[in-house]
Formats: C-alpha cells, structure tokens, sequence
C-alpha cells in the first residue's frame, strides 16, 4: 500500500531535510575541502592551505586568467576593496602571490601569482572539478521531471525574501501570519 503525505507533512519533512543538509554540508564541506588541498599540494603548501581563509582561495583562484589590481579583483570577485585589500596581504606573505606596477601607472599595482600560486590555483580547480562531477553523478540518478521541479524550487529560493523569520515568495508583500495551530490557506490546498 502506497502511503500519500499531506502537503503539510510533505512540507515539514522537507523543512526538515533543508536544515540536515545545510547542517551536514556546513559542518563536512569546509574540512573535506581544506583535506583535498593539502593532499594535492606540496607539504610545504599545507599549512598555508589550512589557515588561508576560503574568500583568500576564491580570490587567488581570480588570478587564474591573469595579472590584476586590487581594485580589479574587487569587482570580479564582488567584495569590497578593504576586504580584498587584507587577503591580498595575506596572500602575498603566504607566498603566493607578489605585487608589481602596472606598466605606465606608476599609482596602480597589479596582483599576480607565484609558482605556488599558480599550483594552489590548479589544485582548486581540480578540486572544483571534481566537486561538479561528483554533483552531476548524484543528480543524473533524477528524471528530467524531477529536476526541473528541483531547479524551479532552487530558483524560487534564491528570489526569496525574509520578513523576520518568515519566507516570502519574490513579488509578494507581508502574509499574513496564520493563527497559531491553525494551518494556513497554502497548506490546506
């Protein structure tokens, strides 16, 4: 016998699930990220791995496509110019990577990495590799139906919005908050 969910217990079951998976990832991801590194990289680079905050890793993993101001970086990565500012410095006394002129302005320098910079970037390419294929082997397992579905609920959730502690559907004001114990109008359909 095939048992049919309501709505809202097929609502708070998925609630549910959002919250384990963001708490398993949240706690896993960042460590598995940090132990792939310093796998693949020269000993020498571990510690540096470890300690490098992940914005410091995103913004070298920039310098991939070549030489760049601080400014430049600022505006490719989206951050404020402060906040690249202190990474870069970070990222040149980690070694990875040197400050230089910009040919023919003598105010702007251009960021540009290392020989350890150059294989931290292509090691977290690699990584990053391997991170989409491993998404894209989970995922196939799923009809063409069920991810649409999927990407439709994924894209609805990064137009939400927050009313305190509530959820509001992108182009929608305020709802009203239901009486409590009460289900409201969306959970009875």
């Amino acid at each position: 016998m095939v048992s049919v969910k309501t709505k809202s217990a097929l609502i708070a079951e998925i609630s549910s699930l959002v919250g384990a998976v963001g708490d398993k990832f949240d706690t896993d991801e960042v460590d598995a990220e940090r132990d792939y590194l310093a796998a693949h990289c020269p000993p020498r680079l571990e510690r540096t791995v470890r300690e490098l905050p992940t914005l410091g890793l995103h913004l070298l993993a920039e310098l991939a496509d070549g030489p760049i101001s601080v400014v430049g970086l600022a505006a490719r990565a989206g951050q404020l110019k402060g906040t690249v500012s202190k990474h870069v410095q970070r990222l040149v006394d980690a070694g990875l990577v040197t400050r230089s002129p910009v040919p023919g302005n003598r105010k702007e320098l251009q960021l540009t990495p290392t020989a350890d910079g150059k294989r931290l970037i292509e090691v977290h390419q690699r990584m990053h590799d391997e991170m989409d294929a491993g998404r894209h082997d989970f995922l196939s397992r799923y009809t063409v139906a069920e991810l649409s579905v999927l990407e439709k609920m994924l894209q609805d959730l990064l137009a939400t919005s927050r009313d305190g502690v509530r959820l509001v559907p992108a182009g929608l004001g305020s709802p009203p908050a239901p009486e409590r114990g009460a289900p409201s109008a969306r959970e009875q359909t």
